[in-house]
């Protein structure tokens, strides 16, 4: 008993040196689904280093990965004792059991069950004829045990009743269906074992409805050569599909004279024929019922004329062809070509002279007669015949066919196109062709030619439009993908096949070339350059210039850099590029660099710009216009200066006058210069407000900085508006002087003095007139001519007193 005892625990001690393998996941079952990949690791525990291994379900040991013989199945070994079992892109073949194993005995099993991902297959729309039994089919693939459930539109369908079975698991049962049950349903599947998917459907139900006329086409009495018209409108589900056929069962189709509209609805018969007369059925059928409807109108057609039916004509270009218009029955007519709805004369085309109407037999026939056919005469013509008891007409289309040729409005001739590699490219043909054209590419690469369009490679894409243009897509890859791509293009005219081909260069994008710089102007905090374009872009239109510059700052040399967007001024050969915010008085080394779409040209000559000293800063400049919206304001708009001299600029001052344009250079005397004024620094825009309407005006600006004030611009400007008719001055009258004017007033002054004077002279014998006359011609005052007749009397008196006495 203790010998079997000693065994055992020997046993076990052997047991425990040798180690034992562990698995996670553990098992000993694994259930994945196939649409990732799966990992198991093994670990050997013990006191040994013993790398586990793997055989999979055939008992064969997995290959290591990157040995090439996988099949999908491949161990790696992240550490000697643990073995990593890696299973990609999981197919039904890899299901089984995978047991882990080492040197030593030691094993471990685990079973891999494999589900594919849950999938339902459903026709949809499925239809059904209106009052029918109909079965949905909904088809689902799993290996699990499935749930279904079913939908309509939100309403869930709860077990089976009396419109709904839903007992069988690959369809939904509707009973006696109706328009009511026309719409979406949802087919759903939950798997209740595995890996408990779920997935779900809609599905399309159809209800058919059988046709109905509801206005079928009446019996129309028609005039030759007129029109004639027939409804027919008819209800079902899907909305009823409309054909119209003659008596004779003949479907008709759209023609020049026979034309169906509205879906059918309207079917019209132009340029009426005798032979049009009889019976014109209208018929309805649904789709996927074979019931149909039908209504019959009988037509009637009196009176000519009637022409010859028109026809299709295929000519190759430069040919000689004709066309000819006939009556065959009515009356005489009048016949006449048209194109385009215009009337063709009857000669020589004054718009082609190698197009020319002829009339023959007397005027019942009108040839069309193409001497040397172009492409631009590819349409239709048309017949037109009139006389006293109608009109009618027939189309004949003349189709002008000629090989493929490239169309070189919209090709680009430039012949060469540049590209890199990883950057997509599309190279393109466009192609006048009739019949039109079928394409292709090829390739040739140093002396190998290869069809673009024939293989499969994912590189290129070849694809076509309708209007005649052939692409190649592709991202170049290698250098080979540069080389001369060829497109051809080809018809077939008259069991001839015709080819043509068209060379595109499509060449490696280079870096640019260095510009040639130099330096134009030097301001005191900026330099300006002058550039011009490299001779060679690198194939490419260059985008940018990337301008260096360096200056010693404090002992040591700084470098900056600014991108400057491509200006492409066309009037130049070069472009002027400015470069601020630099330091005053200091020399700087500059070098530009050309960007095109592609990569960063090198780096032109250095060339070396002297900011000048500080100054005031530089005039602004003006950009508002010369003539004013306004009567009474006028709105002055700046740029600020091309440089502020070397200080921040703090203000702009403004300052404004009357001038008058014949003598620009003198202010007018009322239009003294207005007081200044001072506008902040961020402003380019300043109103000036109460101005004359219809004046002229001078404006002037300059901006002011520690340095001082700096140049001025200026601009003549005039107000809106008509000048209001002004007072007559007498001076401004007759332009005479100040002085005179004044000597004109005093002797006007005099004159009126003088006449008074002499009136009171006269009138009165006062004023200074009578003065002058006593004292200078001996006349007497008339104070003393009254004082002597006075003394006269007394005399008088006196003398006779005497003689009375004695």
């Amino acid at each position: 008993m203790d010998s079997l005892r000693i065994l055992l625990f020997a046993l076990a001690y052997v047991r425990l040196s040798y180690g034992a393998v562990s698995l996670a996941p553990q098992g000993p079952t694994l259930e994945k689904g196939m649409t990732e990949d799966i990992v198991i690791l093994c670990t050997y525990s013990g006191d040994d280093d013993l790398r586990p291994q793997w055989r999979d379900p055939q008992n064969n040991v997995v290959p290591l990965a990157g040995t090439g013989v996988s099949g999908g199945v491949a161990v790696t070994h992240p550490t000697t004792t643990i073995t990593k079992l890696e299973i990609t892109n999981p197919q039904e073949s890899h299901e089984g059991q995978y047991t882990c194993f080492t040197t030593d005995g030691e094993q471990k099993s685990i079973n891999l069950v494999l589900y594919p991902p849950l999938e339902l297959e459903a026709d949809s729309p499925q239809s059904f004829e209106i009052y029918r039994n109909a079965r949905v089919l909904c088809k689902v693939n799993s290996k699990a045990n499935v749930l279904y459930e079913w939908k309509f539109g939100e309403l869930a369908i709860a077990g089976t009743n009396a419109k709904y079975n839903i007992e069988h698991k690959e369809y939904l049962e509707i009973v006696n269906i109706s328009s009511q049950d026309d719409g979406t349903y949802e087919c759903s599947a939950t798997e209740t074992t595995g890996l408990v998917a779920s997935d779900s459907i809609d599905i399309r139900v159809e209800v058919l409805v059988p046709p109905k006329i509801t206005l079928g086409p009446e019996d129309f009495n028609g005039t030759e050569g007129k029109n004639a018209e027939f409804k027919c409108i008819a209800t079902g589900n899907p909305p009823p599909v409309l054909r119209w056929t003659t008596s004779g069962n003949q479907v008709i189709e759209s023609t020049d004279r026979f034309t169906i509209e509205d879906s059918g609805e309207k079917l019209i018969i132009n340029d009426l024929r005798k032979a049009d007369e009889g019976s014109y059925i209208c018929t309805a059928t649904v789709e996927k019922l074979t019931i149909t409807a039908q209504r019959v109108a009988t037509l009637r057609v009196f009176i000519p004329p009637v022409v010859q039916e028109g026809i299709e004509k295929s000519a190759l270009e430069n040919s000689r062809e004709t066309l000819s218009c006939n009556t065959v029955s009515g009356d005489k007519s009048e016949l006449t070509w048209r194109r385009f709805g215009e009337d063709m004369p009857v000669g020589v085309q004054p718009t082609a002279a190698d197009i020319e109407v002829q009339s023959l037999q007397d005027g019942s026939r009108l040839d069309l007669i193409f001497s040397s056919v172009k492409r631009s005469y590819n349409g239709s013509y048309e017949c037109f015949a009139k006389n006293a008891g109608g009109e009618a007409s027939a189309i004949s289309n003349l189709t002008v066919n000629f090989p493929p040729v490239i169309d070189k409005k919209r090709q680009d001739q430039q012949g060469a196109y540049t590209g890199w590699i990883g950057n997509e490219m599309t190279l393109t043909c466009y192609w006048l062709a009739n019949p039109p054209a079928q394409y292709y590419w090829v390739i040739k690469r140093n002396t190998q030619v290869t069809n673009l369009t024939d293989i499969s490679d994912p590189v290129f894409t070849v694809f076509s439009t309708a209007d005649g243009a052939s692409s190649v897509s592709f991202t170049p890859g290698k250098s080979e993908d540069f080389s001369v791509y060829t497109c051809y293009a080809y018809n077939v005219i008259d069991g001839v096949e015709q080819v043509a081909q068209h060379n595109i260069d499509f060449r490696s994008a280079g870096a640019p070339d260095a510009p040639n710089v130099e330096v134009d102007t030097n301001r005191p905090t900026s330099i300006t350059l002058r550039i011009e374009e490299p001779e060679y872009t690198g194939g490419l239109d260059i985008i940018s210039y990337n301008i260096t510059w360096k200056f010693e700052s404090r002992g040591e040399e700084v470098v900056k850099y600014e991108v400057f967007d491509y200006k492409n001024e066309d009037d130049e050969d070069f472009e002027r590029y400015v470069i601020e915010g630099l330091d005053s008085e200091k020399p700087y080394k500059i070098q530009v660099a050309a960007k095109n779409e592609y990569i960063l040209g090198e780096q032109s000559e250095e060339v070396i710009g002297r900011t000048l000293s500080s100054r005031p800063p530089y005039a602004p400049k003006i950009t508002s216009p010369q003539t004013s919206e306004s009567e009474t304001e006028y709105t002055l708009e700046w740029e600020e200066p091309a440089d502020n001299g070397g200080a921040e600029i703090e203000a702009y001052y403004i300052q404004y006058w009357e001038y008058d344009p014949n003598r620009p250079n003198e202010v007018i005397e009322n239009g003294d210069k207005s007081s200044v004024q001072k506008v902040d620094k961020v402003y380019r825009k300043h109103i000036i407000p109460e101005l004359e309407k219809a004046t002229d005006y001078k404006v002037e600006i300059w901006a002011s900085s520690t340095l001082g004030d700096g140049n001025r611009d200026i601009i003549a400007f005039k107000t809106a508006g008509k000048k209001n008719l002004p007072t007559v001055k007498p001076a401004e009258s007759v332009g005479l002087e100040k002085g005179t004017i004044i000597g004109i007033v005093i002797a006007a002054f005099l004159i009126v003095l003088i006449v008074v004077d002499i009136s009171c002279c006269i009138v009165n014998d006062c004023g200074m007139t009578m003065c002058l006359c006593v004292h200078c011609c001996g006349r007497q005052a008339p104070g003393t001519k009254a004082t002597e007749v006075e003394l006269g009397d007394e005399l008088a008196q006196e003398e006779k007193e005497f003689h009375d006495f004695h």
